[in-house]
């Protein structure tokens, strides 16, 4: 079965989030109203040997987001090929992004008024949800605008950092506005070998100052040649008081719960 069928069959509780990944730093983040879109990056430019799996999971035929989010304008997170006959066959998906992500989809053919950009500290209502915009590099590091985004699914808070700079535990003005949103559930860039992402220790660290209950590994899963076995990730998490670590499988789900008291989460 098609990756799409296996998502268009299944449905979330109005007190559960599904979390789907599907390579790279592309996530679908699925409520009992809303399916969102992270950084979707299926259009597989180059050589099929570019990549772990030469056919990409979804194609914009097959399925159409509400809302896709990009983190920042790179082709792996903002993918022109892909993004635009996504909007031309679902005509009610919206686009979000920073300015030059965008910019890049307006440039491409995007209707105008299907694309916002955003700037750190807004808060997109999407109805059953909302999505608050956080930086994810400081502007000494970033050569364009890199956002990370925390979504409030109905009280699951889920905290996608995009391509966030290794070192960022020392930056206590990019933790604080995550920190006080209080994620459950991170989504990390992480790399134990590239030096502008965290390593796993760091990752780690990141969790444990947000207030993480779970972490989740990004950004691997795809290229062939820039990618990283998930295991020593987990292990960093060695603490059973802190978060915990979770590794979903390719095309596969992470489904957590808001628990009867509405403040903790059910795994």
């Amino acid at each position: 079965m098609r990756v799409a069928d296996t998502i268009a069959n299944q449905s979330v509780p109005a007190d559960s989030v599904a979390v789907w990944w599907l390579g790279q730093n592309s996530y679908l983040l699925r409520t009992a109203g809303a399916d969102i879109m992270i950084d979707p990056y299926f259009s597989r430019p180059g050589p099929p040997e570019k990549y772990l799996h030469d056919q990409a999971p979804i194609t914009a035929d097959e399925f159409g987001p509400d809302f896709v989010f990009c983190t920042h304008d790179h082709s792996d997170h903002t993918d022109p090929d892909y993004l635009l006959p996504l909007s031309q066959r679902w005509p009610q998906t919206r686009f979000y992004g920073p300015p030059e992500s965008a910019r890049r989809m307006l440039d491409i053919g995007l209707p105008p008024d299907r694309v916002e950009a955003l700037a750190p500290g807004d808060v997109v209502e999407l109805g059953p949800a909302s999505v608050q915009v956080v930086l994810s590099k400081t502007s000494e590091v970033s050569d364009v605008s890199h956002f990370g985004y925390i979504a409030d699914l109905g009280g699951i808070k889920v905290y996608d950092t995009g391509d966030i700079m290794r070192g960022v535990t020392r930056q206590p003005a990019l933790l604080e506005p995550i920190r006080n949103a209080a994620p459950h559930i991170a989504l990390i860039t992480t790399s134990p070998t590239e030096e502008e992402f965290p390593d796993f220790d760091e990752a780690a660290a990141l969790a444990l100052a947000i207030g993480a209950r779970v972490a989740i590994p990004a950004h691997y899963g795809c290229f062939a040649k820039r990618t990283f076995d998930p295991e020593p990730f987990a292990a960093a998490f060695g603490d059973p008081a802190g978060p915990r670590a979770v590794t979903i499988p390719y095309c596969d789900c992470y489904t957590v719960r808001l628990a009867r008291d509405g403040l903790a989460l059910d795994f």
